[in-house]
């Protein structure tokens, strides 16, 4: 029984390989709202090398001068501001959530940010880094 099951799989690989069907990666687990706040935390820390901050971003290294642009904008600010990554949603291989923003006075404003799947990691996506950028951080986003 155990050759024939075995014999059975050998061959279903030998049609998946030979047929040019590429098996799926399965989609990472979604991180929790405090993962995904410290992995935004890492891809803002400027003293980190740009090609660590740059893992954590769909556009990699061109998406870098975004980041640096955002890290400058929060830094400027830190000492009134201050924010978070929350309400994380699964959505296939998109990872939907929202960047709370708080400033006193003038209360918390959330925007709608997203990571990508990519080589079975999630990374920031484009749209949502320049969504940080202009709306969140007001500065120019380059990807």
């Amino acid at each position: 029984m155990c050759a024939v099951l075995a014999a059975i799989a050998t061959l279903m690989i030998g049609v998946f390989a030979g047929s040019g069907v590429a098996l799926a990666e399965p989609t990472p687990s979604a991180p929790s709202a405090d993962q995904l706040t410290s992995q935004l935390q890492r891809v803002l820390n400027t003293s980190l090398s740009d090609s660590e901050r740059a893992a954590e971003l769909e556009g990699g290294l061109a998406a870098v001068p975004t980041a640096n642009n955002i890290a400058g904008a929060m830094d400027r600010y830190s000492g009134v501001m201050s924010w978070k990554v929350q309400n994380p949603a699964l959505d296939g291989n998109r990872l939907d959530a929202q960047l709370a923003v708080s400033v006193p006075v003038f209360g918390t404003r959330t925007h709608d940010i997203y990571w990508v799947d990519q080589d079975g990691k999630w990374k920031l996506s484009n749209p949502s880094a320049c969504l940080i950028a202009r709306d969140a951080a007001g500065t120019d986003c380059t990807v």
